[in-house]
């Protein structure tokens, strides 16, 4: 039966130097029924094949072939017949001699002396023989894309060899840029490089399975495992992205598209939970979920950029190459494209170029920073400078302000003086007025007595208006005008009394007062009391720092302690020592009178 079938399909000269192309050459037909071998014998189901290669996406079909080899040479041939993908998950070969014990082969039939990236078979054949083959190729769980290819087994070998060594050069390039990542993450705190390390851990873990590399390397039980989480490793791939996206490009400044990011990783978490379980299998929506996620990120890379994000055309660089490979694995993984089926390790070295171009960040970082830093610097002191200007013209202005308030205060002060002094001036004149109409001898005294205490007070005016000090008074001058108004209004009766003084302070205005009135009770009682004729008055006023002494003696008579001090002169003194000065009073006057005023300031 089955060298009768056989007939219907073009013999395949095996002897060929070349790989052939089994395919073009081929019948196939596309099961949906789950027929078996027999079944598909007896069949006229398969028709000829013009393609190299069978792309069915996720459709979990079972595809059939038929194709027929020849041997016309005098020796005995030996090839091997390769299928082009990785990922066929069972395979199995019929012929006459294996009719009802076939072949196997696939992700699900591996043996431990498993070494080659793409599944192959043995075909030997003797001299001048013709044999039917019959192929069937079944995948549940992942896509269907793959060649037959028959070709000699040492170049293939040599090949396969290649292959591996690129594949594995590649990732050990891309994970050294994962460590780089990594340690970066350590060096700077920013997270964007730890979720980019965490996304290339999860695109090896990927590539390992896409490329064959976990088939041959890993052990059996943890293929079969693998073979099941296609959905783990896809929806992985696009939390990871969004992560790094996210925090790269600072989506938090852009609300809206954040939230979309939020939204990628929670429907791949629900992806993950429940399209992983045999009753919801459904890698065609995890597929199209990372497609409009390729499509999304890469367009908030340039909405990045456009607002300023100059970072983000490393990002844009890089993800643009990885961009193109993704598109090209989803779209094999749909069925509606081959390429990646002849540059399957192409998001490898895409992903070598986006990692290369995206360690370049750091770099790129510190130069963004540094010019940063300059353009602040310069506005920094451009604003100092403008804000010195503006405090220099402020002070000016705040200072002539100032001096014209203290001139205003000064002449305000000087006016206030002035009054004071035309007031006292004013009692003084009413004072003598009403002296003038007296004759008693002793009220005319008492008269004379507070017209000089009133003068001692008016005196301290005049100096202020004569100098421009309105702070302290030039106690020197200040005494010897006091003295020489006292000697012109007391009557000496022919005595002759001389006045000696050492004066060097300088008083306040207020205490001022006080000392000329001090200075005046006793001037005033030397020149009553002390003196039968002729005497000598000494006053001496010294400073030193805020400590002052006043000293004021004659060579008189002295006089009888009880009978002065309870005139109003001394009462005055003693308020004006103790109460205003806050000083002390020491006198000596059983022979000379000797007065030592002591006060602080």
């Amino acid at each position: 039966m089955l060298s009768n079938v056989s007939l219907s399909a073009k013999p395949i000269d095996i002897n060929q130097d070349h790989k052939v192309s089994i395919l073009e050459q081929s019948d196939v037909y596309f099961d949906t029924q789950e027929l078996n071998i027999t079944q598909i014998i007896k069949s006229q189901l398969l028709h000829p094949y013009e393609n190299s290669n069978i792309n069915t996406g996720m459709l979990s079909t079972t595809i059939w072939l038929r194709f027929t080899l020849s041997n016309q040479s005098d020796h005995l041939t030996d090839k091997i017949l390769i299928l082009t993908s990785t990922l066929l998950e069972h395979i199995t070969l019929y012929n006459t001699e294996n009719l009802y014990t076939p072949k196997h082969k696939g992700v699900h039939h591996i043996s431990k002396e498993h070494h080659t990236l793409f599944p192959y078979y043995h075909i030997v054949l003797q001299p001048h023989s013709t044999e039917t083959y019959y192929l069937k190729v079944k995948s549940l769980l992942t896509p269907v894309d793959f060649s037959l290819i028959l070709h000699e087994h040492e170049i293939f070998e040599y090949e396969d060899r290649f292959q591996q060594l690129t594949d594995i050069l590649l990732i050990g390039f891309v994970l050294a840029l994962m460590l780089y990542s990594f340690i970066l993450y350590f060096y700077t705190k920013d997270k964007s490089y730890l979720y980019y390390s965490f996304y290339l851990f999860a695109l090896l873990y990927q590539q390992f399975t896409y490329l064959g590399l976990t088939q041959i390397y890993f052990p059996l039980p943890f293929i079969n495992i693998d073979m099941q989480i296609p959905v783990f490793k896809v929806n992985l791939l696009v939390i990871t992205a969004a992560l790094f996206a996210m925090h790269f490009l600072k989506t938090k400044h852009m609300k809206k598209i954040h939230l979309i990011y939020k939204f990628f990783i929670t429907i791949a978490i629900v992806e993950i939970l429940f399209l992983s379980t045999s009753h919801f299998y459904n890698l065609d929506i995890v597929i199209l979920t990372g497609a409009l996620f390729i499509f999304f990120n890469l367009s908030v890379g340039i909405i990045s950029y456009k607002r300023g994000n100059k970072q983000a055309r490393l990002f844009i660089a890089g993800f643009g190459i990885v961009f193109i490979s993704y598109l090209l694995i989803i779209l094999d993984a749909l069925g509606i494209s081959s390429i990646m089926h002849k540059y399957q390790n192409i998001l490898m070295f895409s992903t070598a170029f986006e990692a290369l171009f995206l360690s370049l960040a750091f770099a790129d970082r510190y130069i963004i920073l540094q010019k940063e830093k300059a353009r602040v610097d310069a506005r920094i002191l451009e604003e100092s400078s403008n804000r010195t200007t503006i405090i220099e013209n402020e002070v000016i202005k705040k200072t002539k302000a100032l001096n014209s308030a203290l001139e205003t205060k000064e002449l305000l002060i000087k006016e206030i003086h002035h009054r004071v002094k035309n007031n006292l001036q004013v009692i003084l004149s009413i004072i003598r007025l009403q002296q003038d109409e007296i004759e008693d001898e002793i009220i005319n005294e008492k008269f004379i007595d507070l017209e000089n205490r009133i003068n001692a007070i008016s005196k301290t005016y005049d100096m202020l208006l004569i100098k421009d000090n309105l702070e302290k008074i030039d106690m020197d001058e200040y005494i010897d005008s006091l003295l020489l108004d006292i000697k012109e209004s007391i009557h000496q009766n022919n005595q002759n009394i001389e006045i000696e003084t050492e004066i060097d302070a300088r008083i306040p205005l207020k205490e001022s007062v006080y000392v000329g009135l001090i200075v005046n009770e006793l001037v005033t009682n030397a020149y009553k009391y002390a003196f039968e004729n002729d005497g000598l008055i000494f006053i001496s006023l010294q400073q030193d720092n805020h400590n002052y002494i006043l000293k004021i003696q004659d060579n008189g008579k002295g006089y009888n302690s009880n009978e002065i001090e309870k005139s109003l002169g001394l009462k005055l003194i003693h308020t004006l020592v103790y109460g205003q000065l806050g000083g002390s009073l020491e006198k000596e006057n059983t022979y000379h009178t000797h007065y030592t005023i002591r006060f602080t300031l």
